[in-house]
C-alpha cells in the first residue's frame, strides 16, 4: 500500500498499517466506532483535503480496524460525537436543499398562476373593447394574450376582430374618394364630400410605398363679398382647449370664381401628434368646435363644425387606424 500520511487527533492515531490485528468481540460495541471513523474520513477529505486510510473488514462477528490506541487515555465516544456531528451536518444540508427546492417550486407555481391570470385578464379586456367597437385596441390586447398563451378562444376572438375590421373598412370606403397618382405612386383617400360651400375642415390620407400619413385640409369657400381676402391664422376652439394651427402661408391655395363657386382659400397642414389628438380625441369629446380664420388686420370669420363634418373626420381617422 506504500507509505501513508498519519493524522494525529487527541487520543487516537489513524494510519495505514501493513499488519492487521483482529479484535473479536460483540459486533454492536464496535459499530459506533467504525461508523465514526468512516464519517471522520469523509469529513477530513471534504473539509481539509486530507485522505485517511482505513482498512476495515467485517467477518462474521469480528471487526478488523487499523486503529492503534495510544497510551494516553482514549475515549471511544469521541468518535461517536464526530460521527453524529457529521451526520447532522449532512441531514441539515439535505434539509436546506429540500426546502430550497420546495420554495423554488412554490415561486414557480405562483409565477405561472400570475401569468395565467394576466393573459386571462387581457382576453377579457379584448372582449370588452371588441363589444364597444374599439377594434384596433381589441386586436392589440388579444395579441398580447395569445403571446402569453395561444388558447383556442383567444385565436377565435382575434379572427372575429380581423373579420370585423375588414368589413368596417369596406363600409367606410363607400363614403370615400380614392385617387391614385401613378406618377408619384401615391394613393389619396378623402371624404367624398370634398370641398363645399362654407367651412372646409377634414383630414385625408396619403399612402406611398406602404407608408401612411395624414394631412389636414383647412379653409373655406364663400362668395367674394363674404370671404376674407387672405387668412393668415387658423384657431380651433373645442371645449376648454384652444389650438392654433401652424402653417406656411406660401402653401395656401387661392382660387377666385366670381360667377361660380366664389372665393376658395385652402391650406394643407401635416398632421403631427398634437393635431392627431385634436381630431381623434378632443373634437369628438366636445359638442361644439369653432374654427376661426383671421387675416393680417385681425379681421376674423368663425365657423362651427357640423355633425356631418365631425362624422367625416371620425371616419377618416378610423380608417387610418385600420391601415397596417
Amino acid at each position: 500500500m506504500g507509505t501513508a500520511r498519519s493524522l494525529m487527533i487527541p487520543g487516537i492515531r489513524i494510519k495505514d498499517v501493513s499488519k492487521k490485528y483482529w479484535k473479536t468481540s460483540n459486533e454492536s460495541s464496535y459499530f459506533p466506532i467504525t461508523f465514526g471513523l468512516l464519517s471522520l474520513k469523509r469529513l477530513m477529505l471534504e473539509w481539509f483535503d486530507v485522505t485517511i486510510y482505513l482498512d476495515c473488514l467485517l467477518v462474521l462477528r469480528g471487526i478488523c480496524v487499523n486503529v492503534e490506541k495510544k497510551k494516553s487515555k482514549f475515549k471511544p465516544f469521541l468518535l461517536i460525537i464526530v460521527g453524529v456531528i457529521v451526520v447532522l451536518f449532512v441531514i441539515g444540508t439535505l434539509s436546506d436543499d429540500s426546502t430550497s427546492n420546495s420554495d423554488n417550486k412554490t415561486a414557480a407555481s405562483g409565477t405561472d398562476a400570475s401569468k395565467s391570470k394576466d393573459h386571462e385578464a387581457k382576453y377579457a379586456e379584448a372582449q370588452d373593447l371588441f363589444k364597444n367597437g374599439n377594434y384596433v385596441q381589441a386586436n392589440a390586447v388579444v395579441d398580447d394574450a395569445i403571446k402569453a398563451e395561444p388558447k383556442e378562444e383567444y385565436t377565435k376572438l382575434k379572427a372575429d376582430i380581423e373579420a370585423k375590421i375588414k368589413k368596417r373598412k369596406t363600409e367606410l370606403e363607400a363614403n370615400f374618394e380614392i385617387k391614385e397618382d401613378k406618377v408619384e405612386n401615391i394613393t389619396f383617400i378623402s371624404p367624398s364630400s370634398g370641398v363645399t360651400k362654407g367651412l372646409v375642415f377634414y383630414p385625408y390620407i396619403g399612402i406611398k410605398d406602404s407608408n401612411k400619413y395624414m394631412i389636414l385640409r383647412v379653409g373655406f369657400q364663400e362668395d367674394a363679398s363674404k370671404a376674407l381676402f387672405v387668412f393668415t391664422s387658423v384657431k380651433v376652439r373645442a371645449g376648454e382647449q384652444l389650438q392654433e394651427l401652424k402653417f406656411n402661408p406660401m402653401n395656401k391655395l387661392n382660387d377666385v370664381d366670381l360667377f361660380g363657386s366664389g372665393m376658395t382659400e385652402l391650406v394643407d397642414i401635416d398632421v403631427d401628434k398634437k393635431i392627431e389628438d385634436l381630431i381623434s380625441n378632443v373634437i369628438p369629446a366636445n359638442d361644439e368646435t369653432i374654427v376661426r380664420f383671421e387675416d393680417i388686420s385681425n379681421k376674423a370669420t368663425d365657423y362651427t363644425l357640423t355633425e356631418k363634418q365631425k362624422k367625416a373626420i371620425a371616419d377618416i381617422v378610423e380608417y387610418y387606424n385600420y391601415l397596417d
